[in-house]
């Protein structure tokens, strides 16, 4: 898994590309933990390049946003390819994250009011 994290309109958008499964998943939190404990309250996470997530990826994802969201951020998830939005489906995730098909409007639902 490779983390790419990058500055568009004022917001961290982290770019993953891989897999993000029980070896990745450590790395992931360990990327996010850090820009929330820099003070980085609103977070798009894009899935494009991602191309498999086992449940202990998903594990890695409800650990982050649990605590971002118990201080007021926001985290939304953009680009998910087929397999992974199928995943998201069959357990759930797509009710309790925020799911966007772009970064652009991912990055317009993070900004707005």
């Amino acid at each position: 898994m490779e983390i790419d994290v990058s500055l568009q309109d004022g917001l961290h958008v982290l770019t993953i590309s891989g897999q993000l499964d029980a070896l990745s998943g450590p790395d992931y939190e360990q990327q996010i933990n850090r820009l929330v404990a820099e003070g980085a309250r609103r977070l798009v996470v894009d899935f494009g390049p991602l191309v498999y997530i086992s449940s202990a990826g998903l594990r890695a994802l409800l650990n982050t946003s649990k605590p971002l969201m118990a201080q007021g951020g926001v985290l939304v998830y953009a680009n998910l390819q087929p397999s992974v939005r199928e995943i998201f489906d069959m357990t759930g995730l797509l009710s309790l994250f925020q799911v966007c098909d772009s970064v652009a409007e991912a990055i317009a639902l993070v900004q707005a009011p």
